[in-house]
């Protein structure tokens, strides 16, 4: 299913909301996931391990380009890639494939991930 910004916006207030449930790194489960669906009643049934492992792979990535030297952050244009810092971008994508998403493109619920973790 493809949620909108605000549908994984309402998700994630949800999961702040019992991050106890999800103990240390959103270890959330599966019974969390049908709560919050249940919870979110019109939006598209949750798997939860294929919903967090992709948050998790997200933020991951996220947190290994604001870590690397060179590069910034913006929650809407992600790395914000010029033509400039291609290769240096091209580079860093081969170690972190989980990068490349976030080119020119962000993740606006970055800290709401964030306070997840």
């Amino acid at each position: 299913a493809c949620w909108t910004a605000t549908e994984t916006l309402h998700l994630l207030e949800y999961l702040i909301a019992h991050h106890a449930e999800g103990g240390d790194g959103m270890g959330f489960k599966q019974a969390t996931f049908t709560s919050a669906s249940i919870h979110l009643q019109d939006l598209p049934p949750l798997d939860g391990t294929l919903k967090e492992n992709h948050c998790k792979k997200k933020y991951a990535a996220i947190i290994d380009i604001k870590s690397q030297s060179g590069f910034s952050w913006d929650d809407i244009l992600g790395a914000n890639i010029s033509p400039a810092d291609a290769s240096h971008w091209s580079a860093f994508t081969k170690m972190h494939p989980d990068a490349k998403l976030f080119h020119n493109k962000g993740q606006e619920h970055f800290h709401e991930m964030d306070e997840l973790m």
